[in-house]
């Protein structure tokens, strides 16, 4: 069969990289994308970074030409591109290109010496990976098929050794020609499957890790709708070879975990605290870890954003720097206080942050944050930014003690799901606290919210931001205190039995 009688459905490269991951994905975008939820804030700033790269990437083509017009109109883009074309323009941007009923806009064609394009397609990542040389695939197919001569195929990605504010080496190129050139041949070959596919009812495919590689499905939702919810997804740690296993013998409920299955002990815990619908807790370990600490105590979170193009001296691509922190600060009188900051302004929030927290945290007491590991790295960095404060921010680096040890060794709920994040721990312990009523409901939410609100002049817009973002960081530290109290009390309570 010849593939110009192939494809019934129009394509894009994106939806041939569906097919790839999961046939069943590319089936509903196809026929059902009603199914699939908008993409949260945190997906769509990825998007918007994603837009951002491109536009810098063309600045490195002075000269080359952009196809304006819109994604929907595709007459318009494809007269447009071969107006650019023949009339000499030797780079262009966003082309639009169809061959076969599989449509691409290259986000780069630069004619080379010897009159053949070279496809460079640009990323947002900092490396070359799998799915990228099948997107610049699918692309090339689609490029000779509309009678461009095709030269050499780059990737055209972020350079982690930029530093702000010398963007000009922000991009590094890769020649990849001969791994795109290895695969170019099984191009039509997919294609002649998505068209048996595509022509056919929904494709029986059973759930995964597909679903999560190379890229989150939005069908998860839909796909995943008959998963109880007590099921083997939430044994900590299980691995996924034990996971497909029990796939395709359809035993997902935990209960109808089969004799024999290899669990460590702490998959056994989750397991038996299910069965006994009750938490199984070490509290002579809790009372151990408990002792170590020294009032008053400060719990402390930050929340950070790591932006793909650098925003503040020295800083690399994807480098975290904080924007917010709250500490609540706790006496052994049981007397609480709160100090916080929120940067509100476009400029560099690192200085006024660490003078802040330094004033905040004082020369003793436990500082107390839920995977200190992350806290640790901040302040890190911070004192290698402003080695005048590294004293203060050394002395509260040794001070830092993790609350996640304790659900991590010495306490397990089958109600946390199988995760120990705060926000699945917290509504269990504290069950008067939740963040779903939240407008910032997690950090990916308060980086597009920090950014939105940064941009925004003073006024009720701005403030709500504020506000919620205050909320949402607020309730990370009071949330670990009220945990505290809680574990103080069942010690102190279990002691006193004793």
């Amino acid at each position: 069969m010849e593939i110009e009688k192939v494809m019934a459905y129009r394509l894009s490269k994106s939806k041939y990289l569906s097919g790839l991951q999961c046939h069943k994905r590319l089936w509903l975008e196809i026929h059902k994308p009603e199914l699939a939820p908008p993409p949260p804030p945190g997906q769509q700033r990825i998007f918007d970074q994603g837009t951002r790269v491109g536009e810098l990437a063309r600045e490195q083509f002075p000269n080359g030409v952009l196809i304006e017009a819109d994604y929907l109109n595709i007459p318009d883009a494809i007269q447009q591109t071969t107006v650019a074309i023949n009339n000499g323009s030797e780079v262009v941007f966003e082309g639009c290109f169809v061959h076969d009923n599989v449509l691409v806009r290259p986000d780069i064609i630069q004619q080379n010496a010897m009159g053949e394009w070279n496809l460079i397609e640009v990323k947002s990542s900092t490396s070359v990976k799998e799915e990228n040389i099948h997107d610049v695939a699918v692309q090339a197919w689609v490029l000779q098929g509309s009678e461009l001569d095709i030269g050499r195929m780059y990737l055209m990605h972020i350079n982690r050794e930029c530093e702000y504010p010398d963007l000009s080496n922000l991009f590094t190129t890769e020649d990849i020609t001969e791994p795109v050139e290895a695969i170019l041949p099984i191009v039509p070959q997919n294609l002649s499957e998505y068209k048996f596919l595509l022509d056919n009812s929904e494709p029986d495919i059973s759930i995964g890790q597909h679903c999560y590689s190379p890229y989150d499905c939005p069908f998860v939702g839909y796909c995943w709708k008959d998963v109880p919810e007590h099921s083997i997804f939430n044994i900590p740690r299980l691995r996924w070879s034990v996971k497909e296993r029990l796939i395709e013998e359809n035993h997902l409920s935990i209960e109808q975990l089969p004799v024999g299955i290899p669990l460590n002990n702490k998959q056994k815990e989750y397991v038996e605290s299910l069965e006994q619908k009750k938490p199984i807790v070490d509290w002579d370990g809790i009372r151990d870890e408990l002792d170590k600490l020294d009032y008053p105590l400060y719990f402390l979170d930050f929340e950070t954003d790591n932006p793909a193009v650098p925003m503040f001296d020295g800083m690399h691509p994807y480098e975290q720097f904080p924007f917010q922190y709250s500490c609540h600060i706790l006496n052994q009188n049981g007397n609480l206080e709160h100090k916080e900051y929120l940067h509100e302004s476009d400029s560099d929030p690192r200085k006024s942050l660490v003078e802040s927290l330094v004033e905040a945290i004082g020369n003793k007491g436990s500082v107390i944050a839920y995977n200190a590991g992350f806290e640790k790295g901040v302040l890190n960095k911070l004192t290698q930014w402003f080695p005048e404060y590294s004293e203060q921010l050394q002395l509260i680096i040794e001070r830092l003690w993790d609350q996640l040890v304790i659900f991590r060794n010495y306490y397990t709920d089958y109600r946390f799901k199988g995760s120990n994040s705060l926000k699945s721990v917290l509504p269990v312990i504290v069950p008067s606290m939740s963040y779903e009523n939240l407008d910032v409901k997690d950090g990916a939410e308060s980086q597009v919210a920090w950014n939105v609100m940064i941009r925004l002049p003073d006024g009720g817009e701005k403030s709500k931001l504020i506000e919620a973002l205050e909320e949402y960081c607020g309730q990370d530290t009071l949330g670990m205190v009220e945990i505290q109290k809680i574990l103080n009390k069942s010690v102190k309570s279990r002691s006193t039995i004793k």
